[in-house]
This record gives C-alpha cells, sequence and structure tokens, in this order.
C-alpha cells in the first residue's frame, strides 16, 4: 500500500519535473514552424553588418547586401601597429564584400548548427540577434604593395629566391628574410576585421619575421627551365640587319621576379638594351642637331633629323616572349627614335635674325698660317652663345695639335718670333674680338701682342695659346650671338649676328710709357649704346715692346675690362 502522502510528493515531483519538459517542447515546437514559415528565407533575428535580415528572402537580401557593397567600397581602413598607423582605403587594398557569398552565408546562419543546439541558438537569437557576418576580400599583391611602402616598423623587405645569368653562367639566388608587416597577416587581419560592418575598418598587427613567398626548390625548377629554353641562339633582325644572339648573351640577361603564384622569368633592360646596340651599331643613324646657316647675309635655321638606334624598351619584352616560347627567330625589334638635342623652336627662340657686328682682318695667301686661320674658322662656325653666357675660344677649340688638323706656323713665344704648331690662329682672335668689341658685347679676358704686328688694329687686338692667354667673350644680351667666321685666300672675316641690343664705337684712345724706354701702354675707351638710349664706356688695354728680347715692367700685359657706366636719355636709339 502506498503512503498517500508520498503519493502526493511524487505527483508534485513529476509535475515540477514536466514543466520545463514541456517548455522544451514548446520551444522546439515554436523553432519548427518558425523555420518552416522562413523557408527560403533568413531565419529570424539573423543580422549581417548589424542590419536585420531576417525573414528576407535571396532577391531582397541581396538587394541589401548590394547596398551594403557600396559602403565597404568607400570604407576607410586603419592599420594600427606599435611605431604608427597606417591610414588606407578600401581601393588600395582591393577590399570587395562578397554580395553572393555573404547572401549565402546570411540565409545559413542558424541552419548549420549542431541539431540539438538549434532550438536553443534560434531562442537567444529572439532577444540578442545573430550576426551572420560580412565576407570581404582583399587583394593580398595590393596589401603586399601598401606595406612594402607605408610600413612604419623599420621594414626590411624578404629577398625571393630567384636565378642569375653573370657571365652567361645561370646560377640560383638564394632567398633572405626580411622584417616588418607582414602582407599576408595583414589581409587576414581586414577581412577579419570588416565582417562586422564597423567603419572604419581598424585593425591591430605586429612585424614580424616575413619569409620569402618562394623557396630555393622553385628557383631551382625555374632554373633548369630556363637552361632548356636557352640551349641555342635566337636570331634577331633589326631594320636590314639580322644577327644571332648566343645563349650566353642571352642567359646573361636572364633574370627571375616574383609573380603572384610563382617566380618568373625575366630579363634585364638595360643589359640587353645595352648589348643590343652594340651587336646593331651599324642599323643605327646618328641625330642631326637643327642648326644656323647664313644665306644672303642672314641667319637661316636649318632643321633638325630624328636619328634611329637599336631599340625600343619593348624589345625586351619581345625577346622575353620568344625567350619563354622556346623561339629561335628571326624576331623582328624595333629601332627607338633619337631625338636632336637642339631643335628649331630652341633655336627660333634666341632671336638671332641680323648682323649686330663684323669685323675683316687681311693677310698673305698660302702660308702655313692661313691653313690654321681656316682650321680654327671652321671648328668655330655655327657657334651660339646663349644669353648671359660667356664663350672661351680654348675651352671650345681645345690645344691645336696635328692630329686635330693645325700646322706649324709663326707665334710669339717670350717676346720673340718663333714657330709653333697652330700659329697664326691670333689673328682668328683679333678679328673676333673686333667683331665683339663693334657688338657691344663683353670682353672677359683677352691679352694683346707682346709686339705690335701692322695688320691688326693699333690697341685693339688680342692673341692666343694654349691655356693662356685666351679670349672669352661674355653675351650681355637677352638674345643669342651666333659666331659666323667666314674666310677667303687672303682674309677672315667674323660676323656676329643676333637682335640688335647694344653697338660699340671708338671714342678715344690714349698710350703712356710703361716700363724701360719705348715699351707703351694703350688704352682704348669703348661707348657702347643700347636700344633703350643708356650709354656706357669701358676700356681695353695693350702694352707693347719696342722690338724682339726686350721685356716690359710694369702693369701686366692681359687686362680685365673695366667699366665706367654714364647713363643718357637724350640719345636716339641705333638704328635696327
Amino acid at each position: 500500500m502506498f503512503d498517500p502522502a508520498h503519493l502526493a510528493l511524487l505527483k508534485r515531483a513529476l509535475l515540477v519535473a514536466g514543466i520545463p519538459l514541456a517548455i522544451l517542447v514548446l520551444i522546439i515546437a515554436a523553432w519548427t514552424l518558425d523555420a518552416r514559415a522562413h523557408s527560403g528565407e533568413a531565419l529570424r533575428g539573423v543580422h549581417v553588418a548589424g542590419r536585420d535580415v531576417g525573414g528576407m528572402d535571396e532577391d531582397r537580401l541581396t538587394e541589401e547586401v548590394g547596398d551594403l557593397a557600396a559602403t565597404y567600397a568607400d570604407a576607410e581602413i586603419v592599420i594600427h601597429t606599435p611605431d604608427g598607423d597606417i591610414e588606407t582605403a578600401a581601393d588600395a587594398v582591393g577590399l570587395v564584400l562578397d554580395v553572393d557569398a555573404t547572401v549565402q552565408q546570411a540565409l545559413d546562419a542558424g541552419r548549420a548548427d549542431a541539431l540539438p543546439a538549434r532550438p536553443l541558438r534560434w531562442l537567444t537569437s529572439l532577444l540578442s540577434g545573430r550576426e551572420a557576418g560580412v565576407v570581404a576580400t582583399v587583394d593580398e599583391a595590393l596589401v603586399r604593395t601598401l606595406v612594402s611602402t607605408e610600413d612604419p616598423t623599420g621594414r626590411t623587405e624578404p629577398v625571393e629566391p630567384g636565378i642569375t645569368g653573370d657571365e652567361g653562367q645561370l646560377a640560383v639566388v638564394l632567398g633572405e628574410d626580411g622584417e616588418g608587416l607582414d602582407a599576408a597577416e595583414v589581409a587576414d587581419a581586414i577581412e577579419e576585421a570588416a565582417a562586422d560592418g564597423s567603419m572604419p575598418i581598424e585593425v591591430d598587427v605586429e612585424p614580424s619575421t616575413i619569409e620569402p613567398r618562394f623557396s630555393r626548390e622553385d628557383a631551382e625548377a625555374l632554373l633548369e627551365r630556363a637552361e632548356d629554353l636557352t640551349d641555342g641562339p635566337i636570331t634577331v633582325q633589326v631594320s636590314d640587319e639580322e644577327s644571332d644572339v648566343p645563349a650566353s648573351m642571352i642567359r646573361s640577361w636572364l633574370r627571375s621576379e616574383a609573380g603572384d603564384d610563382e617566380l618568373e622569368l625575366a630579363l634585364d633592360e638595360e643589359e640587353v638594351l645595352a648589348d643590343l646596340e652594340a651587336l646593331f651599331a651599324d642599323a643605327a643613324t646618328e641625330p642631326q642637331d637643327a642648326r644656323f646657316t647664313v644665306e644672303g647675309g642672314r641667319p637661316v635655321i636649318l632643321d633638325g633629323v630624328q636619328g634611329r638606334a637599336c631599340c625600343e624598351p619593348e624589345a625586351v619584352g619581345f625577346l622575353l616572349g620568344a625567350v619563354k616560347a622556346g623561339h629561335d627567330g628571326p624576331i623582328d625589334l624595333p629601332l627607338r627614335t633619337v631625338d636632336a638635342e637642339q631643335t628649331t623652336e630652341e633655336l627660333e627662340a634666341l632671336g638671332i635674325v641680323e648682323s649686330i657686328g663684323s669685323f675683316t682682318t687681311n693677310h698673305k695667301c698660302c702660308e702655313g698660317r692661313v691653313t690654321n686661320i681656316h682650321r680654327i674658322a671652321d671648328i668655330v662656325r655655327g657657334v651660339v652663345i646663349a644669353p648671359g653666357d660667356t664663350w672661351s675660344v680654348n675651352e671650345f677649340v681645345g690645344k691645336r695639335t696635328a692630329e686635330n688638323g693645325f700646322v706649324s706656323g709663326g707665334v710669339i713665344e717670350n717676346g720673340s718670333f718663333a714657330e709653333s704648331i697652330g700659329g697664326g690662329i691670333s689673328q682668328f682672335a683679333t678679328t673676333t674680338f673686333n667683331a665683339a668689341f663693334f657688338a657691344g658685347l663683353d670682353l672677359e679676358e683677352y691679352q694683346s701682342h707682346s709686339i705690335y704686328i701692322t695688320r691688326y688694329p693699333y690697341g685693339r687686338e688680342a692673341t692666343l695659346s694654349y691655356p693662356k692667354p685666351d679670349l672669352v667673350i661674355g653675351n650681355n644680351t637677352p638674345h643669342g650671338v651666333l659666331i659666323w667666321p667666314t674666310y677667303t685666300n687672303t682674309s677672315l672675316t667674323v660676323t656676329l649676328y643676333s637682335t640688335r641690343f647694344v653697338r660699340g664705337e671708338q671714342t678715344a684712345q690714349t698710350e703712356a710709357p710703361v716700363g724701360v724706354a719705348g715699351c707703351k701702354r694703350v688704352t682704348t675707351e669703348r661707348t657702347r649704346t643700347y636700344v633703350d638710349g643708356r650709354t656706357e664706356k669701358d676700356k681695353v688695354y695693350a702694352v707693347y715692346r719696342p722690338a724682339e728680347g726686350i721685356q716690359c715692367d710694369g702693369p701686366p700685359n692681359q687686362q680685365p675690362t673695366t667699366t665706367t657706366t654714364t647713363t643718357t636719355t637724350t640719345a636716339p636709339p641705333p638704328p635696327g
């Protein structure tokens, strides 16, 4: 017989135990009904980046996630490191929200849990929601570029293994570890942080050892491939020239570079182009600068001509393609254009349009010194002195030698007449000096002959030797100055062309004894008149000994030009 009291306790115990079971049954039943009600839809309480997408079907989810994707495209990204932050944008790392994967993840939320746990997770989601998360991807190659340039942690790049072809022998080059932000770790951190939709996207990363992405075995495999591809020459055609590029030369060009997924063959562009230029030198044509000539007494510009040389930089790509394809030619390679250094437009801007000064000196025909006069005239003809520049005869012409076309001629050495290679070119110096004198140009450096020679203007002449004395002319005008010497068998003329800015004239000359008896110092005054009416006076000097062998004491023969300026406002400008 049961005790009634015990029976009552048992009934109450069964009732208490049955309540949770009943609640559990109710939860399961409600979850089942809700799951069936949301078949093909996101379950109740599912969120994507904070947006409630519960009950949305696939089409509605796609629309909602697509709208969210536009937000991610404009996302700011902050990468925190112990040594500073990198602030960047989504497009800089290739951040993209994967719409299809995110939609599928939202639809799967709550349906992929272990079956016993699903009703309870469903009940929890009704109170706090369930974050399905965003599926976002970044481009690791872009991240690698970003951290290689912006890494604030004292980065050293890893060195990828590869191959080299020094001296035509292929060899493996081992890789080396680097130190800094690892691109793969940064990429993973960004993708993980992007899942919850927080903006800006912020990640914390630490520097670490960065291993090369490729192994020694990868490099050895590339080496083996390179050897197979370069076991013979490649025939190359450039213009009308054809030549075989030997295997040893091709291998000397070979390098490797790290691609996204593998080590790839590459060529050293600088070496390739240098070797090809030497190999096909006969296919080249030199460019011709635009230059001046004189026709009918007026300067004329002759247009420059472009040159051609081997080869265009794209030739490297053509050769690399041939190597990779195992192609032995002939490979047509394009010549590159070589521009002239001096263009017609540059010469036109100099304003060289008219004669601004000219002077002629005479000499006997057919002497050795005449050969030298003609030679230096030919070398200098066409020189242009840019505005504000100076021009040195010795710097431009160099030492007069037989190899440069000069012969022996008369000179004055230490106050005595003698013979030397290049003798006679002082007639060119004197003629040029006087052309510049009357053109109003600056006479920066000059020296007279130590003995006066009657074929030259008294006190207004210059001599030359190497390296000193020199003749240096300064262009004190805003226009270029063209030097144009011409000659006959018995005369030399130097004409200067520009735009008239100033003119010079001799306005006084004095002489005074200097040193021993018979030595004279001649002072020649020049008045320069500018187109705006200003005038300036300056002086040039010459010191003459009375005969060979006499040494004149006193001021040095070579004198810088000293200038005294006076201004007038009444003088009319000189004629054009």
